[in-house]
């Protein structure tokens, strides 16, 4: 069978030395298929990956954290999007063949004809999907130069490409990958069953899977936070079993609208995304993965492959407000002081300070606190510490990991320089 994959199946933003996304789907399609895809679609995802190249090179040079490590960020900005395209054109690890664009004398009259009519591909009520109607023209005209009538699959979430060919007895659509790889595991008769059945049921769920596309497009398109309550509810309620590329798109939405990711935090938002972005964060590229790390306080588990750590939001509020507590009560340090450099010693000493004021809810002094982290004379100011403030940085230095507490020691460090010493002259 020959199998044919839209953009939106085959993207892989986040990758720039392979060129197609769900790969171990499209991997297990290829081994018992014939996987074309179209250059159209090729050069869309060469694009997004180019656009997101800038992005994250953008992100790199605006990161304070990577500042304070060894990374070259001089390095990283050199680098052009030129240099990796060639290697991301050539990439076969999932073999394919590219379909070519039609002759224009073919596509044209076909494409003005679809487009001035309103006709799928495009939409009904604009002239939008011209890059879907390339495409369909060269299926067409790569299926009429072949010499006998093969049976195809095309693998697309567009209800309007899908509506453009469903009257095809050749041509089967699906806008989910797993379910061709369920097709490639029935036996023949049993396939064959299935792509000559009641064309009324993939109306009915093409129809499902418009609305639930609607409604992807209405929370991209929200203007409130009770419109997005809103959205969100009727999504979570919806019978419909969304397909990877609909939650990939949420995924997309969510951060692209303000009025999304300013309350992803939210228990009905939170409920509804957070189980998408688990299933789904090995395809997002670092600045969206870390944007829900951030949203939701989970760990982060690129830090091996990133190479430095990521702090969540409320991971530098705890650092901050445990420093200022120590800063704004300190007068000065001996000169000849020296700090507590090791952050187990730090983290035990602190356990062992909470459980002595384990019925309090301050402490009367932040000497408590300079006598773990400063070994040597230190002037106090009176005035009591939060003892939330010490349990959310004990907090943060239990979940730490080695390189996390690395960097949370060299700032503590440089924040205890910055105390002014008392000198003896």
């Amino acid at each position: 069978m020959i199998v044919i994959v839209d953009t939106n199946l085959a993207r892989n933003e986040n990758s720039y030395s392979e060129l197609l996304g769900n790969r171990k789907q499209l991997q297990a399609i290829a081994a018992t298929n014939e996987l074309y895809i179209p250059e159209v679609v090729i050069d869309e995802i060469v694009t997004q990956k180019r656009l997101s190249f800038l992005r994250e090179q953008a992100q790199i040079n605006r990161s304070g954290i990577l500042k304070l490590t060894s990374f070259s960020i001089d390095e990283a900005e050199s680098l052009a999007f030129e240099q990796v395209e060639k290697k991301i054109r050539s990439d076969k690890s999932i073999p394919f063949t590219v379909l070519p664009q039609a002759p224009v004398e073919y596509a044209f009259s076909r494409i003005y004809n679809w487009a001035i009519n309103h006709e799928p591909p495009f939409e009904e009520k604009s002239d939008k999907g011209f890059k879907d109607a390339c495409i369909v023209a060269s299926i067409d005209f790569f299926l009429e130069q072949s010499s006998e009538e093969k049976q195809v699959l095309i693998c697309t979430d567009d209800k309007r490409m899908a509506e453009y060919f469903k009257d095809r007895n050749n041509i089967t659509v699906e806008d989910d990958l797993k379910n061709v790889i369920k097709l490639n595991n029935r036996p023949k008769d049993e396939e064959k069953f299935e792509i000559t059945t009641d064309t009324s049921d993939v109306d009915t769920k093409n129809a499902a899977n418009a609305g639930v596309n609607d409604l992807i497009e209405a929370l991209a398109n929200s203007l409130s936070f009770a419109e997005t309550h809103s959205i969100i509810s009727k999504l979570s309620s919806s019978p419909h079993v969304t397909t990877d590329q609909q939650e990939l798109r949420i995924l997309s939405v969510a951060l692209e609208n303000q009025q999304v990711e300013w309350i992803l935090k939210d228990d009905d938002v939170s409920d509804y995304i957070k189980p998408i972005f688990l299933r789904h964060k090995d395809d997002l590229i670092d600045s969206e993965y870390t944007r829900y790390l951030d949203a939701f306080d989970l760990p982060d588990e690129r830090e091996d492959e990133r190479e430095s750590p990521f702090f969540t939001t409320k991971e530098k509020q705890a650092f901050r407000i445990f420093i200022n507590e120590i800063s704004q009560h300190t007068v000065y340090k001996s000169y000849l002081s020296t700090f507590e450099l090791d952050a187990d010693t730090i983290r035990t000493r602190l356990h062992n300070l909470l459980k002595s004021h384990l019925l309090d809810s301050s402490l009367e002094n932040v000497k408590y606190l300079t006598d773990i982290l400063i070994n040597g004379a230190v002037k106090t100011k009176p005035g009591s510490i939060s003892i939330n403030a010490i349990s959310d940085f004990v907090n943060l230095l239990d979940n730490a990991s080695p390189r996390k507490k690395e960097a949370i020691m060299a700032n503590l460090i440089s924040h205890l320089e910055d105390i002014e010493d008392d000198m003896p002259f």
